[in-house]
């Protein structure tokens, strides 16, 4: 039952994908986001503009109503007041027209526009007629009061010319300012949403990426540690079985077991280093040193393990550097032995110190191997990485190397780069560009200075 958990939990068949860029999302939806946006604000200010054009649309129509009973009013208390002679000297605002007449001969009594039609709605109504004059139509709003005068019954009408009232006018034009003023805003809104859609797509991405970088790492993980797990699961078993008796197989048991127990605190203990560094725990400590001993004590250090590697240092311009010798130790130590591991026998290594661009200080390592193929170069600093031989157990690692290496150079202020020599062979270059390091003499001053 153990056992089969244990099989379900690390299965010893496959294993982990070579990390390689998270799968891109969809092509960019920016534009059609903002334009949706656009047309969204557009409906809606359209909407709002509808709906205040028709609460002041019943604004000017009460206005005119109200206009319209006044009118009425005035003329009736005039007409009762002085009688119909009276009314010629009546005042009356210049877009209020009125016409007396009787209601059974149509008789005009009274009027201030002869061309007025005679009409009849006690309620407030408007009228239109296409052509009335020569030159233009007639648009009225017109209401009408019958009254007792004298004996006679008189009919009241007193009408607004919708064309010469400024109220009217301008609720006709606003529709069409409205539109005008609406255009630059919905180009601004475009403008705006497309910018933050963008941001807002590119920091889903970012979470995207995360979140695919956090579970290809999950796996990775799995990926490695299941292999000595089962290892150490299985020589368990064989000493549980026959350990006691057969002393080889207790010893090549107890040998395994240690073996793959280092390898599973190896990987721990460079998760959590790279995870000190990247939460900014880890301590840079500076001295200034010149780059020609760093890279004599690094030749000497591989010489012991392995004096078949031949080494050449070249540091022309003697340089002195200023940052964390233990830290780029660590570097160096990392790129030194991916390129002792690869190049195999007769291998050889150049390390290179110089004055770049700008003058900025690089430091580089140099083998003699096959390189890195075009595949490899974008991942090399990747967690778990180990190009074509990612399932060759023969090719040990973890291929958290370079990963950590590169990890460590950001922590130094340094840029590190993978790349192919001309000649063939990897290239390892960390590149220097804190300010506190510029090119110094033989003497410690500065390049350049007398």
């Amino acid at each position: 039952m153990r056992k089969e958990a244990l099989r379900r939990a690390f299965p010893l068949k496959g294993g982990a994908k070579n990390a390689s860029v998270p799968e891109p999302l969809s092509p960019s939806i920016s534009i059609p986001l903002a334009f949706r946006f656009m047309l969204l604000l557009a409906f809606a200010m359209l909407s709002l503009a509808l709906i205040f054009v028709q609460l002041l649309r019943l604004s000017v129509t009460h206005k005119q109503d109200s206009d319209l009973e006044k009118g009425i009013s005035l003329v009736a208390q005039t007409l009762r007041g002085g009688g119909a002679d009276e009314l010629a000297f009546l005042e009356l605002p210049y877009y209020i027209t009125y016409t007396v007449y009787e209601s059974s001969s149509k008789n005009v009594l009274a009027t201030n526009d002869s061309l007025l039609p005679l009409l009849d709605s006690e309620r407030a109504n408007n009228y239109f007629e296409k052509n009335f004059y020569t030159d233009s139509d007639l648009n009225i709003r017109f209401q009408t009061k019958k009254i007792d005068f004298e004996g006679q019954k008189l009919i009241i009408e007193c009408a607004i010319d919708i064309a010469n009232d400024s109220a009217a006018q301008m609720l006709h034009l606003l529709p069409y300012l409205a539109l005008v003023a609406l255009l630059p805003v919905l180009f601004i809104s475009f403008v705006l949403s497309y910018l933050i859609s963008r941001q807002t797509i590119a920091s889903f991405k970012k979470l995207r990426s995360d979140y695919d970088r956090e579970k290809e790492f999950t796996s990775n993980v799995s990926h490695e540690l299941k292999t000595p797990i089962s290892i150490i699961y299985g020589h368990a078993n064989l000493l549980k079985r026959w350990g006691k008796d057969d002393k080889k197989q207790l010893d090549e048991s107890i040998a395994a077991i240690l073996h793959e127990t280092e390898n599973m605190n190896s990987i721990v203990t460079t998760l959590l280093d790279m995870s000190r560094i990247e939460n900014g725990k880890l301590k840079v400590e500076t001295s200034r040193f010149f780059v020609t001993n760093f890279f004599a004590k690094l030749k000497e250090e591989f010489k012991i393990t392995r004096p078949d590697v031949a080494f050449e240092i070249k540091d022309e311009e003697f340089l002195e550097i200023e940052t964390d010798e233990q830290k780029l130790h660590q570097i160096f130590t990392v790129v030194l032995s991916n390129s002792v591991k690869f190049a195999g026998e007769n291998c050889r290594i150049t390390l290179e110190a110089k004055i770049g661009g700008n003058g900025r200080i690089e430091l580089s390592s140099r083998d003699n191997g096959r390189g890195f193929s075009e595949n490899e170069l974008p991942h090399v600093f990747e967690r778990f990485y180990k190009g074509d031989s990612s399932h060759d157990r023969n090719v040990s690692g973890s291929g958290l190397g370079l990963a950590i290496a590169k990890v460590l150079a950001k922590a130094l202020e340094a840029e590190i780069f993978a790349e192919n020599a001309e000649n063939g062979g990897a290239v390892i270059k960390l590149v220097f560009t804190d300010k506190k390091n510029p090119p110094r003499n033989e003497d410690g001053f500065p390049a350049g200075s007398e």
